[in-house]
């Protein structure tokens, strides 16, 4: 793959559509982008931050690398791409907030239970995968305990993943189980997995918070050491060796959102309530 703003790996481009709910992110916008009955895809993948010099919000702090990730991206109708070069009336931040609300609502729609009772071999797919490289150049906290996600959620200030937290803290048991039917195999993926996710949060610290990182520090950024733990994670699952399962992406999407608030609850992303 070539280098550049425009050249979306092909991750990012599933991860987009998965949450897209096949509907333009516009707040009222009732565009969909494809139909059984045609080929047309109406979406454009557009930039939050400018792709190139001139654009529009373009930031020339961020590397093209950056300008074509999944962060910077949202689908949109050709109607509301224009719209939004309206870059007083709509913010880098504002952009954001509108993709974030939108796949939160499509996140709600397609219906957790029923995707997983379809399913049922996601939430393994998404262990394989990320259990199946070591990170060990980073110093791994060593706690177990877990805590109520809403103690854990308010002590750490958590508030975009907030609703997130909340929608899958109850397959929490569900991921137990298969935790306990991996170990009976005699199996160091539980470990793995969750060693992975804790020294992705230490990577995400040091980026985001430098060197001292305070209690007050990480509720200021709580939101956003989630998300780079979420992107490590992706990056993590699309470069495993493990062949991948014929499985829709919307179902492997939702078997990460439990593992990362799974791993949040058993502290190994943000921090342990004193």
């Amino acid at each position: 793959m070539g280098k550049g703003p425009r050249n979306y790996s092909q991750l990012t481009t599933k991860r987009l559509y998965s949450l897209s709910g096949n509907q333009c992110a516009f707040p009222g916008c009732t565009t969909t982008f494809t139909s059984p009955e045609n080929d047309t895809n109406l979406s454009n993948i557009c930039h939050i931050s400018g792709a190139e010099k001139g654009g529009e919000r373009y930031d020339p702090n961020m590397t093209d690398k950056e300008r074509a990730s999944y962060d910077n991206l949202i689908l949109l109708c050709a109607n509301h791409h224009i719209a939004t070069n309206d870059v007083l009336k709509h913010t880098v931040s504002s952009l954001k907030l509108m993709k974030q609300n939108h796949e939160k609502d499509i996140l709600k729609k397609i219906g957790t239970t029923d995707i997983l009772n379809k399913y049922p071999s996601s939430l393994a797919v998404v262990i394989n995968h990320i259990s199946s490289i070591s990170l060990d150049n980073v110093e791994t906290l060593t706690s177990t305990n877990t805590y109520s996600p809403d103690k854990k959620v308010d002590y750490n200030n958590v508030i975009v993943y907030r609703p997130i937290l909340e929608q899958y803290k109850v397959y929490h048991g569900k991921l137990n189980k298969i935790y306990s039917e991996i170990e009976k195999q005699g199996s160091f993926k539980k470990e793995l997995l969750l060693q992975n996710i804790n020294n992705l949060y230490l990577r995400a610290k040091g980026e985001i918070l430098g060197k001292v990182s305070t209690i007050e520090k990480v509720r200021e950024n709580a939101d956003k050491l989630i998300e780079l733990v979420e992107n490590y994670l992706w990056e993590l699952f699309e470069k495993s060796p493990n062949a991948k399962e014929d499985i829709p992406f919307e179902a492997v999407n939702i078997g990460m959102k439990i593992i990362i608030v799974d791993a949040f609850v058993r502290c190994k992303i943000l921090e342990e309530p004193i």
